[in-house]
């Protein structure tokens, strides 16, 4: 990244450097693990209460979504661990899916945070779109303006509809190869878990991103690349 780049967009150096911070604190650990178990309970809770057919680990509303987006964009690969963690566990066996269909199915949460690491932290952020997501509710981010329709052009674009398309491919696809879900209601549930996870990460990723996301900069705690 240039100079002129550097000095233009305060968040630089979140990017895509395996292992960049050595020395992780225990706070960091603590928060890797203590967000690996909200997923896995939210997950669990967003089928429970609004799954159709809770078996199937599929649900109406999956209001984790945002959740593990956010973490994902925060933590790198401890957040996507936690996305795919909680769709085996708290999506998954908890509501009585099977261990091979859960460990199977729960890729479609992963590659979802994964596609938007990469192009937030390898591409937009040269751009000058905030890898955080606080554009999105921020007119400036640290004395620099905030391209905001920008930012909510690509948020739509790649989160709500591009990145969500192999997410849901994946989870309902091979619930199908499994014999999990009926040929007659495969674009039903197929067509339920990409506007279950578009809606809930399009109304709640920006009250997430407002109320935390600068704090935990503050505190240091925001991973410079995958690891660390």
């Amino acid at each position: 990244m240039s100079e002129a780049t550097k000095q233009s967009y305060p968040w630089f150096q979140y990017g895509l450097s395996w292992n960049p911070r050595k020395n992780v604190s225990t706070t960091q650990y603590v928060l890797y693990a203590v967000q690996i178990a909200v997923v896995i309970i939210l997950s669990y809770l967003s089928v429970v209460l609004l799954g159709p057919l809770s078996y199937s680990g599929i649900s109406l509303f999956y209001f984790v979504t945002p959740f593990f987006m956010v973490f994902s964009m925060w933590w790198g690969l401890w957040g996507m661990l936690g996305a795919y963690l909680g769709a085996v566990i708290g999506a998954g066996l908890m509501v009585g899916l099977g261990v091979v269909p859960s460990l199977l199915y729960a890729t479609g949460d992963l590659v979802y945070p994964l596609l938007a690491f990469i192009a937030y932290r390898g591409f937009l952020a040269k751009r000058g779109i905030d890898p955080l997501w606080r554009d999105l509710v921020f007119k400036e981010i640290h004395g620099t303006p905030a391209k905001r329709k920008a930012a909510w052009g690509w948020f739509i674009l790649l989160n709500g509809i591009i990145f969500n398309i192999p997410s849901a491919e994946l989870g309902v696809g091979i619930q199908y190869a499994l014999g999990l879900i009926p040929p007659s209601a495969f674009w039903f549930w197929w067509w339920g878990w990409f506007i279950s996870d578009a809606i809930p990460l399009i109304i709640i990723t920006p009250i997430i991103v407002k109320g935390l996301s600068n704090l935990v900069e503050r505190q240091g705690l925001v991973n410079l690349g995958w690891i660390t």
